[in-house]
């Protein structure tokens, strides 16, 4: 079995390690619910993991105790709710599979590739994809997480049918975004923080306008797990017209400023270029003729001498 360093939560190491102690581990082929391409998860008795690999530039490897692990890219395991990856795997299916077919299927355009395959291996993936798609509908993470964003009926004890609901969806994302937007873990990011008060946000007297602006931070966090429209629904069922009036009277005062800074700057080369030229002319009435036939007659006296 091939050896990779790997970061992951510390809550989830026990129970990984128990899981991959009795069965091993099985990695998912999923689309990501962001950008629709099929990306690595990791299923655990606890969730999944979103896997991502950051490889080094140049060749790496790794120390572990009297081993070299010749490997030396590094594994990112990150938590993600499946009520995420339902958006784009369960309502459509199809759209997800045929994203791995040749392009002769005309449905969608399937991603660039430069990895020519064939039809076995092209099918086979196919395969692989939709087993991953089933074996996500079998977590019990994924059945709790329809329940959120569905309409849910129980027929028996042992079989519920679900009915995806936009609003129940909104209602749920809006929840993560508000307490996000609420919580102490946004002011750490100092991106975000740079960001409010380049906007003018952090300034006396504009408590409203920080308070939508932090709802706008945590859509932007919350919207990198989902697709542009799911996104653009989340922004929208918030009333941010305060901060966009705010944000478009900035934009348009910084136009003038720019405009102003690049004339004045224009002028300032114009002046310089003048002053240089004014230094380089020659006075006015002052006769030139023959200045350099005298000046190199001196020299050559100069020497004689």
């Amino acid at each position: 079995m091939a050896t990779h360093f790997a970061i992951l939560p510390e809550g989830v190491i026990q129970t990984l390690t128990l899981q991959l102690q009795s069965n091993g581990y099985q990695y998912l082929s999923l689309p990501h619910p962001r950008t629709g391409h099929f990306a690595l998860f990791l299923p655990t008795d606890t969730g999944i993991l979103e896997v991502q690999a950051v490889s080094p530039a140049n060749a790496r490897s790794w120390f572990l105790e009297q081993e070299v692990v010749e490997d030396g890219k590094l594994l990112v395991m990150t938590p993600n709710r499946p009520c995420f990856l339902t958006h784009s795997s369960f309502w459509k299916p199809l759209k997800c599979v045929l994203h791995t077919l040749p392009a002769l299927l005309g449905f969608i355009s399937p991603p660039q590739s430069t990895v020519f395959r064939t039809t076995d291996d092209t099918f086979e993936q196919i395969c692989q994809n939709i087993k991953s798609i089933a074996r996500l509908a079998d977590l019990k993470c994924t059945q709790d997480g329809l329940r959120r964003i569905c309409e849910t009926k129980e027929l028996s004890p042992d079989m519920a049918v679900y009915r995806y609901s936009k609003e129940r969806a909104i209602q749920y994302l809006k929840r993560k975004a508000d307490r996000m937007a609420r919580s102490k873990d946004l002011d750490q990011s100092k991106t975000i923080i740079r960001n409010l008060a380049r906007d003018g946000l952090m300034e006396d007297g504009k408590e409203t306008l920080l308070e939508q602006g932090r709802i706008k931070a945590a859509c932007e966090l919350v919207g990198q797990y989902l697709s542009p429209a799911v996104k653009a629904a989340l922004l929208s069922s918030y009333d941010l017209s305060a901060l966009d009036k705010h944000l478009r009277a900035n934009a348009e005062a910084e136009i003038p400023l720019k405009v102003a800074t690049n004339t004045t700057k224009g002028k300032a080369a114009a002046a310089k270029g003048d002053d240089a030229k004014k230094r380089k002319a020659p006075a006015k009435g002052a006769n030139t003729t023959g200045m350099a036939k005298t000046l190199f007659e001196f020299l050559h006296t100069k020497r004689r001498k």
